[in-house]
């Protein structure tokens, strides 16, 4: 199977800043954390047959210093969540 998800952005909350060198970081949490998630839960049903979600709009809690890989690995998450929730 051959999935391709595209994210052309990632809008953080006010107040978090993430360095130009960090953000390569994040970005390679999200994607790997997204590839091991549906590896291991599979694609949520609202994506079996494809779709486009033009934005999404996902909570996290972070408390004092997080990293990057962290930060992205809990996006990712938090994204696989709302795709499988079907809302």
């Amino acid at each position: 199977m051959q999935v391709n998800l595209r994210i052309n952005e990632i809008i953080l909350g006010e107040g978090v800043e993430v360095s130009r060198s960090m953000r390569r970081i994040l970005q390679c949490a999200v994607e790997s954390e997204l590839v091991r998630l549906v590896a291991e839960k599979g694609l949520p049903p609202t994506m079996e047959k494809g779709a486009r979600i033009p934005a999404m709009q996902v909570d996290l809690e972070l408390l004092g210093k997080t990293s990057p890989d962290r930060v992205g690995k809990m996006l990712a998450r938090s994204i696989y969540a709302e795709l499988a929730s079907g809302k």
